[in-house]
């Protein structure tokens, strides 16, 4: 399994992206995005994904030249069509537009439908975060991409519909909350099943329900499945996912889940709040880092070093994977590696073990 410098894995997946037909600039949103979940260890949101985008821009249902367009503006928010754009360019452009109303009426929330695969969304609250804002983010698939069971449900109804939520704090990052409405994420799958290696306990079922670690049954003829997050009360994951549903997908006009839809890309909704609105921003941001550290103070059990606060374990992963270096599964860089031969991209050197 090789391992490379980020720079070197970023600059090899806009390399590619280009060489499907990506101009340089938005190319570089998409590998900068991608490298950086990476980092954070969500290798699910990660270069994997170069092969996927790749494959859609060449079929053309990616179109890689394009961005959003408004097609409304209203005092709180605005709606914006992705013309079938880089799912990493809409969010970026939703979550710029979402800071920019926010800073003229309080609170912001931008829908955006038509557009492809947005990635890791916490990368966008983190980008509301760091203007001094409450950002929260949720995206359905348009409708499609359904490979999760409804709670007691046998048959694929809803995609993995995550949600994030990032809030500043004095004297240090920022909080945030990214996760999918699953017990795992597809990607995370993927990733399992592009390696050859067993899914956890726990994360699916195979088409008769019952719970198999074999991550190549959830792209099965017939498949199996995601299952809600709870567990046992999983039907606390499935009613969050039916409502994110409804935000992202039929507020938007992306779409909600419904027979028979194919993939046609995501659905974003987008929430910016104000902070100084509400109160000084200084104050606000020393009481979330307050709660932090009444958090880090909790005694813990025996096998834990300390309690610890959304967002705080990807950076540690982020300082330790930029020393070491990113993996990429022997798989997934052998499909690369194809990519490479395609575009005429000379691949990077593995570092040295």
């Amino acid at each position: 399994m090789p391992t490379f410098a980020a720079a070197d894995l970023e600059q090899l997946a806009s390399q590619l992206l280009q060489g499907a037909g990506t101009p340089p600039d938005l190319a570089a949103i998409v590998a900068d995005h991608l490298i950086e979940a990476n980092l954070a260890g969500h290798d699910s949101h990660g270069v994997l994904r170069v092969l996927q985008y790749c494959d859609f821009i060449l079929r053309g249902e990616i179109k890689p030249h394009e961005k959003t367009r408004v097609l409304e503006r209203f005092p709180a928010g605005a709606l914006l069509d992705g013309n079938a754009c880089l799912g990493q360019v809409a969010g970026r452009e939703a979550t710029l537009l979402a800071i920019e109303i926010a800073r003229e009426t309080g609170t912001a929330s931008v829908g955006v439908r038509n557009c492809h695969h947005t990635g890791r969304i916490g990368t966008y609250t983190l980008m509301i975060a760091g203007a001094g804002m409450i950002g929260m983010c949720f995206v359905n698939s348009g409708g499609g991409a359904q490979a999760v069971l409804p709670f007691g449900g046998l048959k694929r109804r809803l995609s993995t519909n995550p949600i994030s939520i990032s809030a500043p704090q004095a004297d240090g990052p920022p909080l945030v909350v990214d996760m999918s409405t699953t017990v795992a994420p597809e990607g995370k799958v993927r990733a399992k099943f592009q390696a050859g290696k067993p899914a956890p306990d726990g994360w699916l079922v195979d088409a008769e329900g019952r719970p198999t670690n074999d991550a190549a049954l959830l792209y099965a003829d017939p498949p199996g499945a995601l299952v809600p997050l709870g567990g046992s009360v999983g039907y606390k994951g499935y009613c969050l996912a039916l409502m994110i549903d409804i935000l992202a997908g039929v507020l938007t006009g992306a779409g909600g889940c419904a027979p028979d839809r194919a993939y046609p890309g995501d659905g974003l909704f987008v929430m910016a709040i104000d902070i100084a609105r509400f109160q000084p921003l200084a104050d606000f941001s020393q009481r979330v880092r307050d709660l932090a550290e009444y958090m880090h103070a909790t005694p813990t059990l025996p096998s834990v070093d300390r309690v610890l606060v959304p967002g705080e374990i990807e950076l540690q992963r982020k300082a330790a994977l930029l020393e070491s270096g990113l993996c990429v599964e022997d798989g997934t860089w052998n499909m690369l590696l194809v990519l490479c031969e395609k575009f005429g991209v000379t691949p990077p050197a593995a570092k040295e073990s």
